[in-house]
């Protein structure tokens, strides 16, 4: 790859781009991928939901290789940390020996990762090449960002304060050994978002974890949630049973904001560390999912009980589980199971199952980066809220 790039090659990079409305980095990756003569490209921005995560934005790869996604993923986050460009060879599992290339993306506007991959070892002056390729990509990351690219999905500055303020409802992690086998990510298809996870703390360590998902999506959704966040938090004051919890919220509800014509599916359960018991009752929430270690088989929560908002005089029925150490429960909005792919296949509890085994000796965050990552390899255009909370005791 020459230092200087012709004008062609830039045009076709801006044109293959800024015409793709629906996957803009996507063809930027291929594009970026044809001109640096490289095997794989992939660009990664931090999750806003949850500081620190990456979440891959875009990735074309020529090289067949099934464990080289899980690879960029940890040469991305090492890039992220280090805010520095770093170089060098990654060893697959199969013994394939893979050179890397990274370095952030700093616009105007956002920060991104970009990882370059190859079979073989970079020269000086295609590093060289990569550099002043990056120039241009820093302007074309501008341009995407703040053009209507998007149509209505560009952000006003009202929804970018929305934006902030329904960050800072999402909850912090403390530093204890209870929230050390937790992990959650919430990723809004749109500006705002419809998705609720809230992790509370009581006395003895004793966790509630709650998920939420109110019916549609963007604008709405949201005030809808942050209504139904509101009468749970007024509702949580100490550790109820998460039967009359539901109750108690689903007849709140009905009074407040029956009139909205609308509902919300809710899961809500209390965790013991010392015990590693989980008490649960689920208004018609997607049931979670279990992945235990001695068997390796994956199986749903039974649960039972309708959404809220929708019978004034419904019964949440508790449940309990008994997990073991290395078990891994994955409570998960609907937004996950139901992401499409281009022949409109979802990715589905199989494709959750899948991850699930093949992530299990990861810690929580490592598994909830896992299940993100494989949902976008499987159907890389978001079209739903997407919310997990994963407990690894």
């Amino acid at each position: 790859m020459k230092h200087m790039i012709s004008k062609d090659l830039l045009f076709d990079l801006y044109d293959k781009c800024l015409g793709s409305l629906d996957a803009p980095f996507r063809a930027m990756g291929e594009e970026v991928a044809r001109i640096a003569k490289v095997g794989a490209v992939s660009f990664w921005m931090e999750n806003i939901g949850a500081p620190g995560a990456l979440v891959r934005l875009g990735f074309h790869s020529d090289i067949k290789q099934d464990e080289l996604a899980q690879e960029d993923h940890r040469i991305a986050l090492r890039v992220h940390k280090a805010q520095e460009e770093i170089s060098g060879t990654a060893r697959l599992p199969k013994g394939t020996a893979l050179a890397y290339w990274g370095v952030p993306v700093v616009s105007g506007r956002v920060q991104l990762t970009l990882i370059f991959w190859s079979t073989k070892q970079f020269s000086q002056d295609e590093v060289a090449g990569f550099r002043s390729l990056l120039t241009y990509i820093e302007r074309l990351v501008d341009v995407v960002f703040s053009s209507d690219l998007f149509g209505d999905r560009r952000v006003t500055r009202e929804l970018q304060m929305a934006q902030l303020m329904q960050r800072q409802l999402m909850p912090k992690l403390e530093n204890s050994k209870a929230c050390a086998s937790l992990a959650f990510r919430s990723l809004p298809a749109h500006e705002l978002g419809g998705d609720y996870v809230d992790v509370l703390s009581y006395p003895k360590g004793i966790v509630g974890l709650t998920l939420a998902d109110a019916m549609g999506s963007g604008v709405p959704a949201a005030l809808v949630m942050l209504m139904a966040r509101t009468i749970f938090r007024q509702l949580i004051k100490s550790v109820a049973s998460p039967s009359q919890v539901l109750s108690d919220l689903n007849r709140t509800f009905m009074s407040e904001i029956v009139h909205l014509n609308t509902f919300v599916t809710q899961f809500y359960g209390v965790f013991e560390p010392g015990t590693k018991r989980l008490l649960y009752a689920n208004a018609g929430h997607v049931s979670p999912l279990l992945l235990r270690k001695e068997t390796g088989e994956v199986a749903p929560l039974p649960s039972k009980g309708v959404a809220l908002g929708v019978k004034a005089d419904a019964k949440y029925p508790s449940f309990a589980v008994q997990l073991k150490e290395g078990d891994i429960l994955v409570i998960y909005s609907d937004g996950l199971a139901e992401a499409r792919n281009e022949e409109n296949v979802q990715f589905g509890a199989e494709g959750i199952a899948r991850t699930l085994l093949n992530y299990q000796e990861y810690d929580a965050d490592g598994i909830c980066d896992g299940l993100i990552h494989d949902m976008f390899k499987h159907a890389p255009i978001q079209q739903d809220d997407i919310s997990v909370i994963v407990i690894k005791p």
